[in-house]
C-alpha cells in the first residue's frame, strides 16, 4: 500500500517543480505541498501530497492520483520510488471522458439498464440514452 510519503519521493525523484501556496497574493502555511510537471507537449500535470506522509493512500485515490494526476503506470511509479527509472519515460495518454457517476446511476436505477451495460456506453449515448428516457409519455 502506498504511502503518502511514497508520493512525495515519486514527485521529488521524477522531475516535479514545488509551487507556492499563495492566497490572494499572500504566502500562506497549509496542510499540502503542492507539485507541477510540464510535459514536452505543453501539457502541465498537478498533485499535492498532504503533510501526513506515513498515512496511507486508498487503493481507488491512488488508482486516480497514478491515472489522472501523475499520468504514469504503477510499476514506474514504484520504480522511481525505489530509485530506479528516474529518466524521462512517456506519459501515459489523457483518459478519455468519462460518463458522470450521477448519469451512470440514473441509467441504472431510473431507466434500468444494466451496470455492464450502462458503463459500456459512451458519454454521448449514455447522454442520448437519458434524454430518450426523459422525452417517452409517462
Amino acid at each position: 500500500m502506498a504511502t503518502l510519503g511514497d508520493l512525495k519521493t515519486f514527485v521529488e525523484h521524477d522531475g516535479w517543480t514545488e509551487e507556492p501556496n499563495l492566497a490572494r497574493g499572500r504566502g500562506r502555511t497549509s496542510d499540502h505541498w503542492r507539485y507541477r510537471k510540464d510535459l514536452p507537449d505543453g501539457t502541465s500535470l498537478r498533485t499535492k501530497v498532504s503533510h501526513s506522509l506515513r498515512d496511507e493512500i486508498g487503493i481507488d485515490l491512488f488508482k486516480h492520483i497514478l491515472r489522472d494526476q501523475l499520468r504514469v503506470t504503477e510499476d514506474r511509479f514504484w520504480d522511481v520510488v525505489r530509485g530506479g527509472a528516474t529518466e524521462v519515460a512517456e506519459a501515459l495518454p489523457p483518459q478519455a471522458a468519462t460518463i458522470p457517476g450521477r448519469l451512470v446511476q440514473r441509467l441504472i436505477v431510473t431507466v434500468g439498464l444494466g451496470e455492464d451495460e450502462a458503463r459500456a456506453m459512451t458519454v454521448d449515448e449514455a447522454r442520448a440514452a437519458w434524454e430518450a428516457y426523459k422525452a417517452q409519455p409517462r
